[in-house]
């Protein structure tokens, strides 16, 4: 079984990955907006029909993904990120 992983609001994740996964700090830190943006696109089927029904079809929609990847190798899953850094600093 896989370890329990943390859930926080993804506008916190600036903030979460500045930490390893043993807790000691990232040297040096990183800005996730300096990161090069990568995209990945995931599709999602179901069966239309019945399983056992030749007509039924399959139906596929795309999901994107969107990654930021750091230098040093650090790369990390912003989907719900993007978007939300920049309206935070405008608030503010």
């Amino acid at each position: 079984m896989a370890p329990l992983t943390e859930t926080f609001h993804p506008a916190r994740l600036q903030q979460h990955v500045q930490s390893l996964p043993d807790g000691k700090a990232r040297k040096p830190p990183v800005d996730l907006k300096q990161c090069q943006l990568k995209e990945l696109v995931q599709y999602e089927c179901d069966l239309d029909g019945p399983g056992d029904d030749r007509k039924s079809r399959v139906i596929c929609k795309p999901i994107l993904r969107l990654f930021r990847q750091c230098a040093g190798g650090l790369t990390v899953e912003t989907t719900s990120w993007e978007g939300i850094h920049d309206e935070r600093s405008e608030a503010t």
